[in-house]
């Protein structure tokens, strides 16, 4: 039986609702990932989805503007391709790609690269939209929109 009854965030209140049945092992780096886009996006609104443990249940990590998306904590730039193949498999329009949880460096250059070569999943509107979470802060990226340089500032504005 699925609890879906929700918490209201102590930083972000309504903005950020957590389910009671959130997965408990990601629920600490969901939160601060969340977190980080509400702050770089005040329009934003972010539900953490209740775990569902039931046979061929995707889990998709977050609701974002009523859309699903998913935290992927990549462990390098090449890790986007995978990120952004798993996240369709579950049916996300978003992609979080999370640089906190492995990442101490960003190369602006090789994110925007690997992110620039997902071009089709924005095109096909498989993927509305893509986060990149680095050090508290986040920025909005759409290979639909932007050309690989554009993508680079974006990600750039995340240098501390």
């Amino acid at each position: 039986m699925e609890d879906f009854s929700y918490f209201e965030d102590d930083v972000y209140g309504k903005r950020l609702l957590i389910s009671v049945s959130a997965d408990k092992t990601e629920l600490a780096s969901n939160v601060r990932a969340a977190r980080a886009i509400l702050a770089s996006f005040p329009e934003v609104v972010i539900i953490i989805n209740p775990h569902v443990l039931a046979f061929g249940h995707k889990n998709p990590e977050y609701t974002i503007c009523q859309q699903l998306g998913d935290r992927k904590g990549i462990m390098g730039e090449k890790g986007i391709t995978a990120g952004f193949k798993a996240a369709k498999k579950q049916g996300c329009k978003i992609v979080v790609i999370d640089l906190d949880e492995h990442i101490r460096q960003v190369n602006a250059f090789e994110l925007s690269r690997y992110i620039s070569r997902r071009k089709a999943d924005f095109t096909s509107g498989m993927i509305t939209d893509c986060y990149i979470v680095f050090d508290g802060e986040a920025v909005r990226v759409n290979a639909k929109y932007q050309t690989r340089v554009e993508i680079q500032q974006k990600i750039e504005m995340l240098k501390p």
